[in-house]
Order: C-alpha cells, then structure tokens, then sequence
C-alpha cells in the first residue's frame, strides 16, 4: 500500500491500498512511502477515534486512539446560550425587585 504521512508527527495523512507498487513508485518521496502489509486492525473506543501512524522502521503502521474533542459551539448557539442567560437574569432581578417592594409595604417578612 502506498501512504502519504506528516514528517513531523509521522501521523498518516492518506492511503491507497489499490494502487500497484509499480504505479505508486512514481509518487514517493520523503513523505510518501509503500508498505508491504495490510492495514491493522482497529477496535471501535467509545470517545475516541482511530489514528494511524508510521512506525520508526519506516515499514509498518499501527494504530493510536485518541479522543474525540468536544464540539466548539456555533455562533448561532453561542449568541443562544447569552440571550437565554440574559433573560434568567432580567426575571431574576425583576422578581428581587418585587419582593424588595412588598417588603418594603410590609406585605412579606
């Protein structure tokens, strides 16, 4: 199989596990290689996704789990979030104000 993967982190970009060696060897470089083999297995983690990466032989992948980042909220749902905010806050003062009031006429102790 032919795979392209980041020099740095070595984490695989892409793979092809169609592509013949013949016509892959026009498309390697340093980031691009062919492996003999398959692709390993990948067990399915609740809160997590399956990475690949090249192992330092240069000759193998394996596989790494890491977990699923929570979702950044839309503006949409942001704004959403601030006017629902908003809203509990101007009754909570409105209701403050009320009893403050009644209070005040001795309605309430």
């Amino acid at each position: 199989m032919i795979l392209s993967f980041d020099k740095n982190t070595k984490r695989v970009i892409w793979y092809n596990v169609y592509q013949s060696k013949e016509d892959a060897q026009k498309r390697i470089d340093e980031t691009t290689i062919w492996i003999d083999g398959t692709l390993p297995e990948e067990v399915i983690k609740e809160g997590y996704y399956a990475v690949l990466y090249v192992n330092e032989d240069m000759q193998s992948i394996r596989v790494e789990y890491e977990p699923i980042p929570e979702p950044e909220l839309t503006m949409d749902e942001k704004i959403y979030a601030t006017v629902i905010k908003s809203q509990d806050e101007v009754r909570q003062e409105g209701a403050d104000m009320v009893m403050e009031e009644m209070q005040k006429r001795g309605l309430i102790v």
